[in-house]
């Protein structure tokens, strides 16, 4: 089965998340907590069992934001996979997590100047922020719960 992006439909599962601060210029703070096994897109369709270069495409990250830390914690592992399986925290197809092992209960992942991209800037149109997969043996037979974490400074 080929590799798919979900949501099918295109846009994110959770088009709530990102909310920016009443007013100013403040250091904020999106974090959501995702159940990868019972997730659905605004159309009702599941993601089904995750497959390796998947893409799940979790919340968009409004435009003129500076993200300035991002981090994702395995707070459920991932069941099936016989051998390595990771995931990591992403801005449009830019990594601004480490990999997190999805077998490994309470792994957190983080990125940095060191490791990733950050701090980025999101131009002028909101970016997708989105989880990608490697599976690196085995079928998973139920998806991992992750908690995706950001800091953004609005810079509009």
């Amino acid at each position: 089965m080929a590799a798919i992006t979900y949501p099918i439909a295109g846009g994110v599962v959770d088009s709530l998340v990102a909310a920016a601060p009443a007013s100013g210029k403040k250091v904020y703070v999106i974090e959501k907590t995702f159940n990868l096994d019972t997730i659905k897109d605004t159309l009702g369709v599941a993601l089904g069992k995750i497959l390796t270069t998947d893409i799940v495409n979790l919340f968009n990250i409004p435009a003129n934001t500076m993200i300035l830390s991002a981090g994702i914690k395995v707070t459920t592992v991932a069941v099936g996979c016989s051998s390595t399986c990771t995931a990591k925290l992403r801005f449009g197809t830019t990594d601004i997590t480490a990999t997190a092992d999805i077998l490994t209960a309470n792994t957190v992942a983080i990125g940095g100047a060191t490791t990733t991209a950050l701090p980025i800037s999101v131009g002028a149109s909101a970016v997708s922020c989105n989880l990608v997969f490697a599976i690196g043996g085995g079928t998973v037979t139920t998806n991992p719960t992750v908690r995706a974490t950001l800091v953004c400074v609005d810079m509009s």
